[in-house]
């Protein structure tokens, strides 16, 4: 395998120590218990074909830490740290079956099913969707958090330059507002956002629609209509499902 492979400076000359690597695959129940959270390998393994591992393990770091950071500063709930565990298994039940397909495909002791995959790999592989497809589901850039308990609607990962630089996003929701908006959205908008002023930034942008984008880049809500009223309770309903209004917190104190 050396002779075939390798340098040709490299020598193999014994074999000091050997094992078997057992490709195999788990995850766990819950990524969330009480104050405890898992990411990475402890809360899957699987075939590291396609290099899969590092990458979900950042995903689920990625998904955790600012529902930790709202949890720190005393502007989450309980549905927003549960949410962890049902936005992420569905992610990575996905890339398990990836790689335990991959695994399989490419390590097909069948002769015929060899064949098929040199002669048909190739093949797809030049196809524009195919690879598109390919290196989004790899990358894991199309992952999205859509109908989940804190998401209303397809929940993608919102790409735009405005998020470059600058303040970019921060530890705070993005409430985008068309540049184009009369000033009855814009004074709607703002007056939803002033009691989470903390944690929420109204942000004018090149938009169509009012959207609310996390934390973490995916799109919490898109407005798919033209009722602003209706737009403006989907919103508090999608704020209120994973954060905690503060000063309405205290006034329910002081009540009591």
């Amino acid at each position: 395998m050396l002779a075939q492979r390798a340098p040709a400076a490299i020598e193999a000359l014994s074999i000091r120590w050997s094992s078997y690597f057992r490709i195999h695959h788990r995850h766990v129940a819950r990524l969330r218990v009480g104050r405890i959270f898992v990411a990475g390998d402890a809360a899957h393994i699987h075939s590291p074909f396609g290099g899969q591992g590092m990458n979900t393990g950042l995903q689920d770091v990625w998904n955790l830490v600012w529902k930790l950071d709202l949890a720190v500063r005393g502007r989450s709930n309980e549905q927003l740290l549960e949410s962890y565990t049902a936005e992420r298994r569905p992610v990575i039940r996905n890339v398990i079956e990836t790689t335990d397909r991959l695994t399989k495909v490419m390590g097909a002791r069948n002769k015929f099913a060899q064949l098929m995959r040199d002669v048909l790999i190739p093949v797809i592989s030049r196809l524009a969707p195919f690879r598109h497809a390919f290196v989004q589901r790899l990358s894991q850039l199309a992952i999205a958090y859509g109908d989940g308990p804190i998401v209303d609607g397809r929940g993608p990962r919102y790409f735009d330059d405005s998020l470059r630089g600058g303040n970019g996003i921060g530890s705070r929701f993005l409430l985008l507002i068309p540049d184009t908006a009369d000033s009855s959205t814009r004074g709607a908008v703002n007056r939803l956002s002033e009691p989470y002023s903390e944690i929420v930034e109204v942000r004018p942008a090149q938009c169509e629609r009012i959207t609310l984008v996390r934390p973490d880049g995916y799109v919490a809500y898109r407005a798919s209509h033209s009722n602003l009223a209706l737009a403006v309770a989907r919103l508090r309903s999608v704020l209120e499902r994973q954060t905690i209004n503060r000063p309405h917190q205290e006034e329910l104190e002081l009540g009591r």
